[in-house]
């Protein structure tokens, strides 16, 4: 097997925000990068039907399985070390798609971070100006506050969202590493789906992570893999569209006109819907997406349901699902530079834990 330098430019659409565990962000950390990759892979991989249920592990949140060192090492000797027969004996061994393209126990990642260069007019602070807290009345959604003087979290009266303030925006390189025989069948599809629809690092809830792609190995446009090659892993299903017709419902990407299917959580898909008119000013368009998806939120009457699609600070009293939003304000700059804006779910990932 052997590896090839894949590099992209990026450029953030929303503020990039990778901060560590003491919530830092002076420097944009590789394994958010590499996280985030392999999240929205395996949302990618459960919708299409490439994974199935019984794949996921509950307590990791991910789709991986526990084996031996010594078990997995003697199975990739007995196939040999090209490729096809790594694959295969890790196939055997049952280990699902993503652990193999991203690691797991015994086995490296396919796709690794070699360094991250920012460049140019870049910088990690304010950019935008944001308000550090973000507070709009439940009862009258168009009566919005941004001082200190309102709530520290959300009660009766008024939803609350903090802004992370120490971002990084700007473009950035980013040099990844990537096993050839997946180059263009899986990491570049991948690629076009961040580009378009994907988010990176955190705070996804308040529409942090939308960057684009502006170049891959310095050429630019280059993004035109726009469907998944599975056939190396040896799956029924082997090519998926990134983009197909919008009104099939089993493609794994689904455009919408109603923001009610948003919170579906039977639709096993990335659900995609789509504001009529977009201002051109990225600040406002946060404001009013976060506006649209706390409307969104207090129509959602069931409480246990609505903290399980919007999160919920803390646990859920017996239960143990995941407690971050599944809905994100969505934002997507074009070729004009205009932008296009709306709200994107995957309420569909809360079938893996039901």
């Amino acid at each position: 097997m052997s590896k090839v330098e894949v590099k992209v430019e990026f450029e953030t659409i929303t503020p990039l925000w990778t901060g560590d565990a003491w919530m830092e962000n002076s420097r944009i950390r590789p394994s958010s990068l590499i996280g985030s990759l392999r999240f929205w892979f395996e949302v990618i991989c459960y919708f299409s039907g490439i994974c199935d249920k019984k794949e996921f592990d509950i307590s990791k949140g991910r789709f991986e399985k526990d084996i031996k060192n010594d078990e997995i090492r003697k199975k990739l000797l007995d196939y040999g070390t090209d490729f096809n027969g790594q694959v295969q004996a890790l196939r055997e061994l049952n280990i699902p798609i993503p652990a193999i393209v991203f690691g797991t126990t015994g086995w490296r990642s396919l796709v690794e971070i070699k360094g991250i260069q920012p460049l140019e007019d870049y910088c990690f602070g304010n950019k935008l100006n944001l308000p550090v807290k973000f507070c709009i009345n439940k009862n009258n959604p168009n009566q919005i506050q941004e001082g200190n003087n309102y709530p520290q979290r959300s009660n009766n009266t008024y939803s609350v969202f903090y802004f992370k303030i120490t971002y990084f925006w700007g473009k950035f390189l980013v040099i990844f590493e990537v096993e050839q025989d997946i180059k263009n069948t899986i990491f570049l599809p991948l690629l076009t789906f961040m580009d378009k629809y994907g988010y990176w690092g955190g705070g996804w809830n308040i529409g942090y992570g939308r960057s684009k792609v502006l170049s891959v190995n310095g050429q630019n446009n280059t993004l035109k893999v726009k469907e998944f090659d599975f056939s190396v892993f040896e799956t029924n299903r082997k090519k998926i569209k990134i983009d197909s017709s919008e009104s099939k419902t089993d493609n794994f990407l689904v455009k919408i006109d109603s923001k009610e299917n948003l919170i579906k959580s039977e639709l096993r898909n990335i659900i995609l819907f789509k504001e009529s008119n977009c201002e051109q000013d990225i600040k406002e368009i946060i404001k009013k997406l976060i506006k649209e998806k706390s409307i969104l939120r207090r129509s959602t009457q069931e409480a246990k349901n609505r903290h399980y699609l919007f999160g919920k600070t803390g646990n859920i009293q017996g239960e143990d699902l995941p407690q971050g939003s599944k809905i994100f304000p969505y934002i997507n700059k074009l070729n004009n530079n205009s932008y296009e804006c709306g709200l994107l779910s995957i309420a569909g990932i809360l079938s893996l834990y039901e």
